[in-house]
């Protein structure tokens, strides 16, 4: 690969352009006065989708000829490009793409009214302001003295923030009993279970993981199975030993968790075994917004003539068997069940790992649905990503016994060391069922190689020449080398699956999107055919590129970021899978591989990590085993302190940089 195209491809400073109707997501190159010039024109850093926000009104023709005046010298501006991008990004907007990361709660307030808080965002700032909303001081909260249904509408109709994306509290709180304090003495908004008793706070965890949620689901408790009925529907739909298993598991607890590894047939033992709980009401299914089809083509599967509907077609909710909805659209399902639209005998939540976070809109909505349905199934293999609080918060929905001790005690007694971890092991091991990959006898296996890539010298002068660059902080840095890595691989990408036989498919995981659209040009001058798959895709364009790569034997390469292509997707048509670059913990790794291996893949499954030599690439590696030691204490035996190698290797990651 010549250091030419990598620069032709991706000097324009506009990369990518999503929008949803009410804000604009530009992701752009790096330059070291970016932070100032965007925050001056009412710019946000939205990190979670790696671009900066603004509201609306604010991309002009005077944006763009400031813009223009201040680019870097090796980048373009193409004006005409760039409208046409803004262009179709309003006409395909994407309502659940900023508002649910802006966490908006709504408290109801003694005497009328409510106290509005939210991550501050322009857009919403205004509608608030709009409402003559009143700011409290010292709580970091806005006072709005409207009814619920005005509030409401407003906030959807001028910030774009739905009912489906608000935490609305129980909790009725006080403000006027604070009015005779000082300032200074005034405290936080808070409510009565938000924060953890006195004392239980562990010295040095985020503000996230000390945050309590106000609602506690259900105490978990073991049920009869009707063993009769399990064992016709095991008949009937083929399962396998491990799989009849999986679903008396779900069917044995009110609330369970299945941590297979990938590609066991977690949705399919859930789907059955949703099937076979009696009651009124349907099914809820919970899962990431790309997921949706995925679903609703396993429960027809199951169950041809069911009546599924997906949360956001129009359908009448009222008239589901099942209901299909991504974690964003929560908020609009607790309404449905708080008006009597629907009611659900089982909530199913795939890749729960998303409720990791307690105090996140949609770990609250989850735990305040928790309280209207019984019955809890939880999906992911990855229950614990970096660290051992993220399984306290799935433990609470659950209504786990250990879920109740506060967090601080909880990683007192079971994090930290890997003895500890182990006796938290054994205490949930009748709660988490968790099979490995050896229960497939049909696999054929699957092996990893990591091969080193030789860069041309004027690609590694390039990259030393921005590994020196001390105008960039080392975490934007870090971004920046792993970009350009991915890209300068594609030479060797390309020559690699070049030399595959041509029955041969393969999968290409990328950090970056940029870098995906890059190796598909790349790719298709090579004579290749590939597809991409990347989170600003609309949903029936991805649903388009995983059928052409599993169906058409001329689509030899899925290139797609390991964010949105390495969950829940079936591409059992792989026997290679390649990591650009990898992703930052080994669950990540593993979850994404498992794309093609898995259940219904009959051939032997190579993983392939291409690594350049004395880069980046080496210590991204080293950090990533440490971070697997916490996981393997707590799902499988051995290892050692993660959390402290962690920070260690985290260290020398940033001064490598």
């Amino acid at each position: 690969m010549k250091l030419a195209n990598y620069k032709k491809g991706h000097r324009e400073f506009i990369q990518g352009v999503r929008s949803d109707g009410f804000r604009v997501g530009l992701s752009t190159l790096f330059a070291p006065w970016m932070n100032t010039f965007f925050r001056e024109r009412e710019g946000l850093w939205f990190g979670q989708g790696r671009m900066w926000l603004f509201a609306r009104s604010r991309i002009n023709g005077q944006f763009a000829a400031e813009l223009a005046a201040n680019l870097p010298k090796d980048a373009t501006f193409d004006v005409a490009s760039t409208v046409e991008k803004i262009k179709a990004a309003f006409a395909a907007p994407d309502p659940d793409l900023f508002a649910p990361g802006l966490d908006v709660q709504l408290f109801p307030v003694r005497g009328g009214g409510y106290a509005c808080l939210f991550k501050f965002d322009h857009v919403l700032l205004r509608a608030v302001q709009a409402l003559g909303g009143g700011f409290l001081r010292n709580k970091n909260a806005w006072r709005l003295r409207q009814q619920l249904p005005e509030i409401l509408g407003v906030l959807e109709a001028q910030a774009g923030v739905r009912r489906d994306h608000i935490y609305l509290h129980e909790t009725e709180i006080v403000l006027e009993e604070l009015a005779t304090l000082s300032e200074a003495n005034k405290p936080s908004l808070s409510v009565g279970g938000m924060f953890p008793e006195a004392g239980a706070r562990a010295t040095g965890d985020s503000p996230g993981e000390n945050s309590i949620l106000t609602v506690v689901a259900t105490p978990l408790k073991k049920l009869w199975v009707n063993e009769t009925q399990l064992a016709d529907a095991v008949v009937a739909h083929g399962l396998y030993d491990y799989q009849e298993g999986g679903v008396r598991h779900l069917l044995g607890y009110s609330s369970a968790l299945l941590a297979d590894d990938m590609g066991l047939g977690k949705s399919r033992q859930a789907v059955v075994a949703a099937s076979l709980v009696q009651g009124e009401g349907a099914v809820l299914v919970i899962c990431p917004a790309n997921l949706r089809i995925n679903w609703q083509r396993e429960i027809h599967a199951v169950n041809p003539g069911a009546r599924v509907v997906i949360a956001g077609d129009g359908a009448d909710w009222a008239t589901a068997e099942w209901l299909v909805v991504n974690y964003e659209r929560l908020g609009g399902v607790v309404q449905a069940i708080n008006d009597r639209v629907v009611r659900f005998r089982v909530m199913l939540c795939d890749e729960a790992h998303y409720l990791k976070e307690p105090d996140s809109t949609r770990t609250r909505n989850a735990f305040l649905l928790s309280k209207h349905i019984d019955r809890r199934f939880l999906l992911t293999a990855t229950p614990v990503l970096n660290r051992e609080s993220e399984l306290h918060t799935l433990l609470r929905l659950a209504g786990h016994p250990i879920g109740g001790i506060p967090l601080g005690d909880f990683l007192g007694e079971f994090a930290g060391k890997p003895e500890l971890r182990k006796t938290l092991s054994d205490r949930v091991s009748e709660w988490m069922l968790r099979r490995r990959k050896d229960v497939l006898k049909t696999l054929k296996g699957k092996s990893h190689q990591v091969q080193y890539v030789d860069l041309a010298k004027d690609e590694m002068d390039e990259y030393r020449k921005a590994l020196s660059d001390d105008d960039q902080v080392a975490l934007v840095k870090i971004g920046k080398l792993r970009r350009m890595l991915e890209c300068l691989k594609a030479g060797w990408l390309i020559q690699t699956i070049s030399s595959l036989n041509e029955d041969d498919k393969a999968i290409v995981f990328c950090e970056f999107i940029d870098s995906v659209e890059f190796l598909v040009e790349e790719f298709a001058k090579a004579g290749i055919k590939a597809v991409s798959y990347v989170g600003e895709d609309t949903a029936i364009r991805k649903q388009k590129a995983v059928d052409s790569f599993m169906v058409d034997a001329q689509t030899r390469v899925f290139i797609g970021t390991t964010r949105a292509a390495g969950v829940g997707l079936n591409l059992t048509a792989a026997n290679y899978v390649f990591f650009a670059s990898l992703p930052w913990t080994a669950a990540a790794q593993r979850q994404a591989e498992d794309r093609a291996y898995r259940n219904g893949q009959t051939r032997h499954v190579t993983v392939m990590i291409p690594l350049v030599s004395s880069t980046i690439d080496e210590q991204v590696i080293e950090l990533i085993k440490h971070k697997e030691g916490i996981e393997q204490d707590l799902l499988a035996d051995g290892g050692e302190d993660g959390a402290r190698a962690e920070k260690e290797m985290a260290a020398k990651l940033l001064q490598a940089a």
